[in-house]
C-alpha cells in the first residue's frame, strides 16, 4: 500500500510569540504589533514582533515543528525601552513547552542576538529603539 503523505501545516511562531507576550502582566502597558505602526507617538511603549527570514523546517512531511528567527523591536522613552525589551526576552527565554489556546506551543526560545540600540530617525524626539533577535522552536 503506497499513499501520498501530505504536509502538516506549520505553527505560526510569530502569532504564538505575540499571544504569549500579551499574557505577560509586566508587558500589559506595551502595545504589541506585528508590523511597524505609521505613527509611534501615543502608543508608547511599542514592541514589534516579526519574522526574520524563512523558517527552518524539517524535510519530513509529518514534522510538526518549525524553527523561526523572530526579531523584536521596542520603542519607548529612554528610561523605559530597555525594561520593555529585556522584559520580553526574559519571558520568552523562560518559555519551555508552553501550550497556548491559539493552537500551538512554544517548545523553546534561544537568544540569537543581544539587544542593541538602533537609531530611528522616524521615531520622534525622546523615543529610543532597541532591537533583539531570538530563535523560536514552535510546534503543535
Amino acid at each position: 500500500m503506497t499513499g501520498a503523505v501530505t504536509a502538516v501545516a506549520q505553527p505560526d511562531a510569530v502569532g504564538l510569540v505575540v499571544a504569549y507576550l500579551r499574557a505577560q502582566h509586566h508587558l500589559s502597558d506595551t502595545t504589541l504589533v506585528t508590523s511597524r505602526p505609521a505613527d509611534l507617538g501615543s502608543d508608547l511603549p511599542v514592541l514589534l514582533v516579526e519574522a526574520v527570514g524563512e523558517p527552518v523546517r524539517s524535510r519530513l512531511p509529518w514534522a510538526r515543528q518549525v524553527r523561526r528567527r523572530i526579531g523584536l523591536q521596542a520603542w519607548a522613552a529612554p528610561d523605559r525601552v530597555e525594561a520593555v525589551v529585556y522584559g520580553a526576552l526574559t519571558a520568552l527565554l523562560a518559555a519551555r513547552g508552553v501550550r497556548l489556546p491559539e493552537g500551538g506551543r512554544i517548545i523553546r526560545v534561544d537568544p540569537a542576538a543581544e539587544p542593541a540600540e538602533v537609531p530611528d530617525r522616524n521615531a520622534g524626539d525622546g523615543v529610543r529603539r532597541v532591537v533583539a533577535t531570538v530563535d523560536v522552536l514552535a510546534g503543535y
